[in-house]
């Protein structure tokens, strides 16, 4: 027994390795593109869209941005804002009690008139943050911040743009060329307006360590965090959430503040960020994780794909996600490490392997693969939603569908292959049934009623060697013809591709032309008629089994109904079932010996039986004899429809 179980373990284990190979390199094969960086775009573009549809929220930002557009630049007299104008507003939002004003507009030089007013408005703000461009390796290309305002209020607008073209990163902290460590604007912005809600910040001496805020860590962005492989993570970078901030933002334009058109509470203790939104003026960026920017408010086109986000709308965003990680708890994107990505995505491809092996057919398999894809996306969108999780859904998905299409076609080649070979040695064993074996079952009896002359002997025998060699030739040319053809004991080579009644009387001539004890007897034959048949199509194995049921009881008669004088054969149509009888008036049959001991040919019948979803019976003819029966409806469900046709196409 224990030697046994071993054998079909390591059967077990042969067939799966030969079954699940072709799904391993699949998933291999995707775990290596991946690390190659191949589907790092793929992987943005799915956590965009991931990102852009989730729910949006109808409460509003903590963030006021105040949008200096086309129509106030020409009420000021043009592009860059005069000094006098800009101080005329910082001075109309302090008295209306921000927490915060961010001013992302570069004043490392003056620009009269009023510069006098907006340096006072500098020193006199402690509220106030500037901002520079710091981080880029040639002076020339960085710009100065404001004169007057010390380091702790002072930010820099450099943003880090992906290989795409669109931004889904924030730099919060970096060094500079020289060395020295400068926070971003958004971070500053940030830090006054917990500080102000008794939130300290506390941050290490390099870019690197950990930024935290009370109680609340940032999660830094590595190399090879969510989607990204080998990217550039110096400094101290975040990913940003859009899924978690998807709430309006409220935007004033200059010419309101300066007209003072808005509502106390619209300012009071909120963070304002005063920025460029004119599209003269070039500081725009492109996202596609976004529902609505403020350049799409006016569009018609509901969740545009790609949109333009504006630098000043980049640090609201970034601004109000490190704002709702700390008070509310919101999530901030972040991913496992790279070991337990790489395991999330075998084991979907491992399911997938598996989900290819259980259903052993292609297209219950792609139907299994499409719902477990859809659930798996639903995954990925939930913990995105909810705790910020950015899972690698891409190559996971390729690895789940990939690895189970390939092994489930490869399963089902290899389960065509045996099912071939199964086939294979059923016609030959059918061939040497229906012909040499009845042949050898002659000569027997003969044998046993008779003493046989040693030349009818010899020629007998010669016959039957003839007979056995013929059957390699009718077999190989059967499975060079899909099995298109029967081979019947003698001669006959009937072709199944011709119309069922046809074959059949070839069937009853052949066979009531031998030369068995059964047939000498018989004084009344009844001429078939299989016509009625002819009103359905029937498959190549349908026509097999009604062409061998036809000649295995002919021949039973033939063999065993000695005395017999009567036989008919029945072709007709009863209460809408097709009627095939044989019917002899010999010694009969043995009930109990027919139940005990059923040979091949009652097998056969049965199997045709199944095949046609129809009943065989063998019963006493009354007063004497023997009537087989072969009995199948004529009009056909929608199911026995689809199985047919599932049949004739080879989809298992």
């Amino acid at each position: 027994m224990t030697r046994n179980f071993w054998r079909g373990a390591k059967q077990w284990a042969r067939m799966l390795h030969e079954i699940g190979l072709p799904g391993a390199i699949i998933l291999s094969l995707v775990v290596i593109i991946r690390l190659s960086g191949l589907l790092q775009v793929q992987e943005w573009m799915a956590f965009d869209s991931l990102s852009r549809f989730c729910s949006s929220s109808h409460e509003m930002s903590s963030i006021v941005i105040i949008s200096i557009d086309e129509d106030d630049l020409r009420l000021v007299g043009g592009y860059p804002v005069p000094d006098r104008d800009l101080a005329a507003a910082l001075t109309i939002l302090q008295a209306h009690h921000p927490s915060v004003i961010g001013l992302d507009l570069f004043r490392d030089v003056p620009i009269e008139p009023g510069h006098a007013a907006l340096v006072q408005a500098f020193r006199t703000m402690p509220n106030l943050v500037g901002t520079e461009v710091a981080l880029n390796s040639e002076p020339s290309l960085n710009v100065k911040p404001p004169p007057g305002l010390p380091l702790e209020r002072i930010g820099f607008a450099d943003v880090i743009v992906d290989a795409d073209g669109k931004l889904r990163r924030s730099i919060l902290a970096s060094p500079t060329w020289k060395g020295d460590v400068k926070y971003s604007l958004s971070l500053r912005l940030a830090q006054i307006h917990l500080a102000a809600r008794g939130v300290p910040f506390k941050h290490g001496d390099r870019a690197s360590d950990p930024l935290q805020f009370g109680r609340t860590k940032l999660p830094r962005f590595q190399p090879n965090s969510g989607g990204y492989i080998r990217a550039d993570a110096n400094g101290n970078q975040v990913i940003l959430n859009f899924c978690g901030s998807q709430e309006t933002v409220r935007a004033l334009s200059l010419k309101d503040v300066l007209q003072q058109k808005f509502a106390d509470d619209w300012i009071r203790d909120q963070v304002v960020i005063i920025g460029m939104t004119a599209s003269s003026i070039k500081d725009i960026f492109f996202t596609s994780a976004l529902q609505e920017t403020l350049t799409s408010r006016t569009s018609k086109i509901p969740m545009p794909a790609n949109q333009l986000i504006y630098g000043v709308e980049v640090h609201a965003h970034t601004v109000h996600q490190i704002i709702d990680a700390v008070l509310k708890g919101k999530p901030l994107i972040q991913s496992g490490a790279e070991g337990w990505e790489y395991l999330w995505i075998i084991t979907w491809g491992l399911l997938g392997v598996i989900l290819g092996i259980l259903l052993q057919s292609p297209w219950k398999t792609l139907v299994s693969l499409a719902i477990v894809s859809l659930v798996l996306t639903i995954i990925c969108h939930m913990l995105l939603l909810i705790m910020g999780w950015w899972l690698p859904i891409v190559p996971t998905l390729l690895t789940l569908c990939g690895a189970g299409l390939v092994t489930s076609f490869f399963d089902r080649d290899l389960r065509f292959e045996l099912e071939q070979r199964r086939l294979t040695i059923e016609r030959t064993y059918e061939a040497v049934h229906n012909g040499p074996l009845q042949h050898l079952a002659i000569i027997l009896r003969s044998l046993g009623e008779e003493e046989l002359l040693s030349g009818q002997l010899g020629q007998q025998l010669r016959s039957l060697n003839d007979e056995l060699r013929r059957i390699f030739e009718h077999m190989r040319q059967n499975a060079a013809t899909r099995y298109a053809q029967l081979y019947l004991r003698g001669d006959l080579l009937l072709d199944l591709r011709s119309p069922v009644s046809e074959i059949l009387y070839q069937v009853y001539n052949h066979t009531r032309a031998e030369q068995l004890p059964g047939f000498n007897t018989i004084l009344t034959f009844i001429p078939p008629n299989f016509e009625p048949l002819k009103s359905r199509r029937y498959t190549l194995e349908q026509k097999r089994g009604l062409c061998l049921f036809l000649h295995e009881a002919l021949f039973n008669v033939g063999k065993h109904a000695g005395g017999a004088t009567r036989l008919d054969v029945i072709c007709t149509v009863e209460a809408s079932w097709y009627i095939l009888r044989v019917i002899d008036n010999g010694p009969g049959i043995n009930l109990i010996s027919s139940l005990l001991h059923e040979g091949q040919g009652t097998l056969q019948a049965r199997a045709i039986a199944h095949e046609l979803w129809g009943r065989f019976d063998r019963r006493p003819n009354h007063p004497q004899g023997t009537i087989c029966e072969l009995s199948w409806q004529m009009r056909r469900n929608w199911l026995n429809w689809l199985r047919d046709v599932i049949t004739r196409n080879g989809i298992q």
